[in-house]
Formats: structure tokens, C-alpha cells, sequence
């Protein structure tokens, strides 16, 4: 699969589709929307993806599935704006059979484009075993997280106030978050015209398969005690 390349141009076109938020102006556009950013991040979602399956065998590979599409789904959302200004891939396993599970993923804006790994902790119990995989692990976590913030990562700062107990020696940045991840931020759009970014993904998700699969054991763990 080869990689054709999104410009700046490309990004405000989107950004000026979600501006005028108008469906005739997006069905006049829409093919050329498609075949300059949906179809690159498609080519992408495919090259990277087939590559991180060393990294999770069930990780989904199809492109279709992986990015996100330029009409929002606005039925549980205060915006009722029609159309989106960013686009990204999820590097995942399917999330309707794997809730709760981490995943890498890769977004375009018109200003920027990021990179990151996490999950959500929106089950408590996840993040508890989580706290657990901490304290009995503390020494595999601070290296995949040395190994995130080396490739210029920061981590979430979504905090619980109240601190857990147990927390080991080090680790009180990360005892107590909400959301477990890191992200990292590019203003550098030319990277996107060509096979730049390809390599810059390669990259960054070799730093950040550590952390995946530290917390891809916590999603492991927590789920089977569900069944």
C-alpha cells in the first residue's frame, strides 16, 4: 500500500467543510475530501496497522474500521456541528468485543497532528487493578513510561484529588489518574506530504509498545475476573 501524502491545503478544506457546515457544500466536495485526506489516513491506518500486529496479533487491520469519518455522529453531543476539522486512525483491537482495552492511535488537525497510547479508565475496577499492575510491577511501568517521555511524549494529567493508597515509591504522577496514557503534539504538517510521518509513526509506536502491552496485561487481568 502506498502512502500519497495529506498537505496543508488538503487539512483546511476539511477545516472549511466543518466551518460552513453546510451538507450541499460537503456533497459538492466530498469526493475530493475523500481522496485527499480519508484515503491517506486509510493508507496509513493500513501500513502501520499490518506492522503493530507483531505487537497484538488481534489488533483490527481494517482501514475502513480504524479512521474516523468526516460526518459526526451527533445524537449524544451538545455540538451539532455536521462535519469534523480532525481525522485519526485507532491502532486497536475491535472495541465492541474489547471494551476497556488500551490503544495507540495517530490525529490530524489543520494546526497539528498527535500521537498517543492509553485507555480510559471509565470502570472503576480497571483502574484499580491498574493501581494493582503498579505495585507489583512498579519497575516495568517506570520503564515504559521512561521510554514514552523519551520520544517526546507527556503523560495525561487527569487526576483523581484524593490520593489511593499503596502507591509505590515514584509512581505518585501516575497512582492516581483518571485516563492512563501518553501523548505527544507536532505543529510540523510537512511531515504529512510524504513518507515522513510513516517513519515518525514507525518511531513512536516502538517506544510506546512497552506501555501497551503493560497495559493490555491490566485489561487481561480485570476482564477475566468479569467472566
Amino acid at each position: 500500500m502506498e502512502y500519497k501524502g495529506i498537505t496543508r491545503d488538503d487539512l483546511f478544506r476539511l477545516a472549511d467543510n466543518r466551518f460552513r457546515n453546510s451538507k450541499a457544500y460537503y456533497e459538492e466536495n466530498k469526493e475530493i475530501i475523500k481522496s485527499t485526506v480519508t484515503v491517506p489516513m486509510r493508507q496509513l491506518a493500513g501500513i502501520i496497522g499490518e506492522e503493530l500486529l507483531s505487537v497484538d496479533p488481534m489488533m483490527n487491520t481494517i482501514p475502513t474500521k480504524m479512521v474516523s469519518r468526516v460526518r459526526r455522529d451527533t445524537r449524544y453531543t451538545k455540538d451539532k456541528s455536521l462535519y469534523r476539522e480532525n481525522m485519526w486512525i485507532m491502532f486497536m483491537r475491535p472495541k465492541h468485543e474489547w471494551r476497556g482495552y488500551p490503544c495507540m492511535w495517530f490525529e490530524v488537525t489543520p494546526v497539528n497532528y498527535s500521537m498517543g497510547v492509553g485507555f480510559y479508565g471509565d470502570e472503576p475496577g480497571l483502574l484499580e487493578t491498574f493501581r494493582k499492575a503498579l505495585r507489583e510491577n512498579p519497575e516495568e511501568f517506570k520503564k515504559a513510561a521512561q521510554k514514552c517521555e523519551k520520544s517526546g511524549s507527556v503523560m495525561f494529567k487527569n487526576s483523581y484529588k484524593r490520593p489511593f493508597p499503596g502507591c509505590p515509591e515514584g509512581l505518585e504522577a501516575y497512582y492516581n489518574l483518571k485516563d492512563v496514557g501518553f501523548i505527544k503534539f507536532s505543529d510540523s504538517l510537512d511531515d504529512l506530504k510524504d513518507e515522513t510521518i510513516i517513519e515518525i509513526m514507525r518511531e513512536t509506536y516502538k517506544a510506546y509498545t512497552p506501555m501497551y502491552q503493560f497495559l493490555l496485561s491490566v485489561s487481561d487481568e480485570y476482564f477475566s475476573k468479569e467472566k
